[in-house]
């Protein structure tokens, strides 16, 4: 279960978050734009998975990123100031800037998505699409869970095959013995699971019925606020966005950075799940924790009805 009082509200409100976050994500490269969606997605895969996970993720994201801004700015000669320049190829500050935003823009991206994987699990997203979708629905929360799955059996599977072969062979041959091997069984595991899950499908009846849901989630006044609060600020960004309000151009010149009121509304968007965590902050009433369920007491039994004294 993801940690934070986001992953419990009722799944609609965590999809359009996701959504309304990636989609801004990609429709500007407004460096400080691209800065606040990079520092909040960061900042909460941190909360949700803790740093190595992060740092692990980065690890993934930066490679790429590099490679984007150094070919954009390799490429693209439209900028003004010439920074190094060999026949026909030169590097511009105005490309590093684009190259950089871009790069900026494809982390943040990342670290949404990884955000997503930890907060909208499979069975949030099959109860959202499960009965106007139902196809896809199932497609999707299959694929999921077969992808790692099928990773966590190739290492096993590696491992196994190192353990009884014994030794290791470096050369291309050997690497090439092994993964035939590896992908051999993955296959073979694959297949299996295949026909075991239609065989279940089948004798639960799938498409025989309209498909039910087993998790139930209810709607409650802090999904209502918080569902109002995140239409209000998707509208306000939506308009900053589409009167070119918070544009910006870089060739033949990098313009300047000036303060607007959009990056608060931008910033209180994409903190929606850290604004959520301040109910934590508010006093428990009449026993009851934030969550809404009643604290019990276990083992101490009423004196009362013992027809004692309590102690």
């Amino acid at each position: 279960m993801a940690k934070g009082l986001f992953a419990t509200y009722h799944p609609a409100v965590c999809m359009l978050f996701f959504l309304a976050a990636i989609g801004f994500a990609f429709s500007t490269q407004h460096p400080a734009y691209v800065a606040l969606s990079c520092t909040v997605s960061g900042a909460y895969l941190v909360y949700l998975r803790g740093w190595r996970p992060f740092l692990r993720t980065m690890g993934t994201c930066i490679p790429p990123v590099v490679f984007v801004g150094l070919l954009n700015s390799l490429f693209n000669a439209a900028g003004a100031t010439i920074l190094w320049q060999w026949g026909p190829f030169c590097i511009c500050v105005e490309g590093l800037w684009y190259g950089v935003a871009m790069g900026g823009m494809l982390t943040a991206v990342l670290l949404w998505f990884a955000c997503y994987n930890e907060v909208m699990t499979e069975d949030k997203f099959t109860y959202l699409f499960g009965r106007r979708l139902p196809t896809v629905s199932l497609m999707v929360t299959m694929v999921s869970r077969w992808v790692p799955r099928m990773v966590s059996r190739g290492r096993s599977a590696h491992d196994s095959q190192e353990a009884l072969i014994g030794g290791y062979d470096p050369s291309k041959k050997g690497k090439l013995q092994r993964g035939v091997r590896t992908a051999t069984v993955l296959v073979g595991l694959g297949m299996e699971d295949s026909i075991q899950t239609a065989d279940s499908m089948s004798a639960r009846g799938y498409g025989s019925a309209m498909r039910t849901s087993y998790a139930r989630f209810k709607w409650h006044a802090r999904e209502r606020v918080a569902i109002g609060a995140l239409g209000v600020l998707i509208v306000a960004n939506a308009a900053l966005l589409a009167t070119d309000a918070v544009a910006f151009a870089f060739y033949p010149l990098v313009s300047p950075i000036e303060l607007s009121w959009g990056y608060a509304t931008y910033a209180l968007m994409l903190g929606m799940p850290f604004c959520v965590e301040l109910e934590r902050l508010r006093r428990p009433r009449h026993g009851s924790s934030y969550t809404g369920q009643p604290r019990t007491r276990v083992g101490v039994p009423d004196a009362k009805k013992m027809g004692g004294s309590a102690t």
